[in-house]
């Protein structure tokens, strides 16, 4: 049988019942992209690892205590836990994830600082924490996507193997994902 052919549910299935090789073939499945997201939020790969480690750790105790229970899809669920083992960092931490000086070189990325005054400064970096506030509130699908494609880089046919739909699907939740944040946001479309 070809592991890589089994549904996610499958292997959790398997996995709980001591299949091992189901456990390797979820984390080759969904490591990659999970790391990638951990990395984009703290910055530092060493943290990450950890992180990485801790989320895993946490989905092995989940099954082998039988409190593991299939609501949805695994990629979902694995990226919510390493959000909140983020959150949980930052919070030992006592620093948000993005703090106020990232927000000002995010807000000035691709902008020569002599481009700007301070009102302008001051405008973009409120910008940026309006739009990092918009997409807390969108829908945790449309989140998901959007972390999927912008941070972890991952295409629409790796997001939709990822989260387990179809690519029309990945696709669907990207446009109203966009379309969420620009209401959100009150960005009007150009003519």
């Amino acid at each position: 049988m070809l592991y890589s052919e089994v549904q996610d549910a499958e292997l959790i299935t398997r996995y709980a019942s001591g299949d091992e090789r189901a456990f390797e073939v979820l984390m080759r499945r969904h490591g990659d992209p999970l790391f990638a997201a951990i990395v984009s939020k703290v910055k530092d790969r060493d943290v990450a690892d950890d992180i990485f480690q801790e989320v895993w750790i946490k989905f092995i105790h989940s099954v082998k205590s039988g409190d593991y229970a299939e609501s949805g899809k695994f990629a979902a669920w694995i990226h919510r836990v390493a959000r909140n083992a983020t959150m949980d960092f930052f919070r030992k931490q006592q620093r948000s994830p993005v703090s106020n000086s990232e927000h000002m070189d995010l807000a000035s990325d691709g902008i020569a600082d002599e481009a700007l005054n301070a009102e302008e400064r001051a405008v973009a970096l409120q910008w940026m924490h309006d739009a990092h506030e918009a997409v807390k509130r969108l829908p945790a699908d449309q989140k998901l996507v959007l972390e999927l494609r912008l941070q972890s880089g991952l295409s629409f046919k790796e997001i939709a193997e990822e989260t387990g739909v179809g690519i029309n699907t990945a696709l669907g939740r990207m446009r109203y994902a966009v379309a969420n944040l620009r209401r959100m946001l009150h960005v009007e479309i150009p003519n």
